[in-house]
């Protein structure tokens, strides 16, 4: 884990931070040279919290101490200043500016969403959505768009699929999903409760579930088989979680890419057994 960015993961569970750990996170957030240079003693004597609540935070942030968080997060400040001396290609032309801005923004924004992305949830969730009679797309709030638009693409895959988008009726699609479906749910937050409620309805129908989901730690991750996460860039002139959206349609453009293969390759296999099979005749 400790080629994965440091600052991305601390906002990434920043919503999801105790009062002590959020301490923490906006010292290093706003003094990450300082906090690099600093010992885990120092670093707890200036918050005013104890030792073990800084290592328990490195910990939750999934690096195995200190020193490993310090190592990548020296990495980051290495990454940002080099991002810093590189200059605009439009000096001077401010509607240009901007718009090199918003490009930026998005790059990064997937890039981020890549570094954290691990393989071994993806593949799984992959696998699900391939093998599933049917995928029930659930979203919440700006979410609901991404659900449909991932509705409209896997339906091409040859999947049964649908992305109600009503309250009442995504709680009884929800009800009514078996163990041969696969639900997933969209949401940057993750903390729309009537989505929880959803969730919670198709984990008792003994459905698998796949979540799409801005942060490491929510109420609604932990309810996921299967977690995928996705990160943005803080912005001026855009909400984060609108920015997140660029990285949301990738990642579900990417499960599509891999569910389409799949399918392919399977449709070809009995062709290759039946010419196997005359090859033996």
């Amino acid at each position: 884990m400790a080629e994965h960015q440091c600052m991305i993961r601390i906002q990434s569970a920043y919503p999801h931070l105790s009062e002590k750990e959020r301490k923490i996170a906006d010292y290093i957030l706003s003094y990450p040279e300082e906090t690099v240079r600093s010992s885990i003693n120092q670093v707890s004597a200036r918050i005013k919290v104890a030792d073990a609540t800084v290592f328990r935070f490195c910990r939750r942030l999934e690096f195995k101490g200190f020193q490993e968080m310090k190592i990548v997060l020296a990495a980051d400040i290495a990454k940002n200043r080099h991002m810093e001396l590189e200059e605009s290609k439009y000096q001077g032309d401010e509607t240009m500016s901007l718009a090199e801005r918003v490009f930026q923004d998005n790059i990064r924004t997937l890039e981020n969403t890549f570094q954290i992305l691990s393989s071994e949830p993806f593949k799984n969730a992959v696998e699900l959505i391939s093998r599933s009679e049917r995928v029930a797309f659930f979203g919440s709030s700006g979410s609901v768009t991404m659900a449909q638009e991932a509705h409209r693409k896997f339906v091409r895959a040859g999947i049964m699929t649908y992305a109600p988008s009503d309250g009442e009726f995504q709680m009884l699609s929800a009800s009514q999903l078996t163990g041969r479906d696969a639900a997933v749910f969209i949401s940057y937050s993750a903390s729309d409760k009537h989505l929880l409620q959803v969730a919670k309805a198709a984990k008792s129908a003994g459905c698998p579930t796949i979540g799409l989901t801005g942060f490491m730690k929510s109420g609604l991750g932990d309810l996921m088989d299967i977690s995928l996460h996705t990160v943005s860039v803080p912005t001026d002139y855009r909400s984060e979680s609108y920015v997140a959206r660029a990285a949301q349609i990738t990642l579900i453009d990417a499960l599509y890419a891999n569910v389409m293969k799949r399918k392919q390759h399977n449709a070809k296999q009995p062709e290759h057994d039946l010419d196997r099979l005359a090859a033996h005749g």
